[in-house]
């Protein structure tokens, strides 16, 4: 018999951040009142994504910054 998945449900909040003396858009992601990770948007189409303290790399946009964030924490937990 397989285990059936179960659905989780993923909120995000969007922020500004002051990195520099420059202010930016910071969206972070949670699961329940678990933090797993942040989005900088850092241009027009551009968006970094950080899961706790590593660098998960830029992507063109925040669906795939969103999705490459969810991917590593499910590997890791």
């Amino acid at each position: 018999m397989s285990k059936k998945n179960k659905d989780i449900e993923v909120r995000i909040e969007e922020t500004t951040k002051a990195i520099h003396g420059k202010d930016y858009t910071v969206n972070e992601l949670f699961i329940g009142k678990k933090r797993i990770g942040e989005i900088l948007t850092t241009g027009p189409k551009e968006f970094q994504s950080f899961l706790g303290d590593e660098d998960l790399g830029s992507s063109r946009s925040l669906e795939t910054a969103i999705e490459m964030i969810i991917r590593q924490w499910n590997l890791h937990e």
